[in-house]
């Protein structure tokens, strides 16, 4: 399906730019991120759309064991690249404690959402 290869295409190539920015001006990746951050009104609908886009394009190919496979490997490959930083992010607990998570509903329902899903599809009667 040519929508699916445009899609991975797209990953691949943000991927390796975002790792070209980190290798040769870590500062200018810095920039960005901080320039975008006043805006997360914006970042947060921009990525909503994504999810739907390619949300669609995996619910409408994949089966549900396989999207939570590959999601937690990419779950997995996230904390990996993000220990060594560990040092850096002793705040982010207490932060998220303290601004609450009424922030994140929406995100945290798809989380949860797929989760059932997914025991559904493993459980289920007959669906072995």
């Amino acid at each position: 399906m040519l929508a699916k290869r445009i899609l991975a295409g797209i990953f691949a190539v943000t991927i390796l730019l975002k790792l070209i920015f980190l290798a040769v001006n870590p500062h200018l990746w810095a920039g960005a991120v901080l320039a975008i951050q006043g805006h997360q009104a914006l970042i947060m609908l921009i990525y909503l759309a994504l999810l739907a886009i390619t949300g669609y394009y995996a619910f409408s190919s994949l089966d549900m064991i396989n999207i939570a496979v590959v999601m937690l490997f990419t779950s997995l490959l996230m904390a990996f690249t993000m220990t060594p930083y560990l040092s850096a992010l002793p705040k982010l607990p207490e932060e998220i404690i303290n601004m609450g998570l009424g922030k994140a509903w929406l995100a945290m329902l798809i989380w949860g959402a797929l989760a059932v899903v997914v025991l559904y599809k493993i459980f289920a009667p007959g669906r072995r």
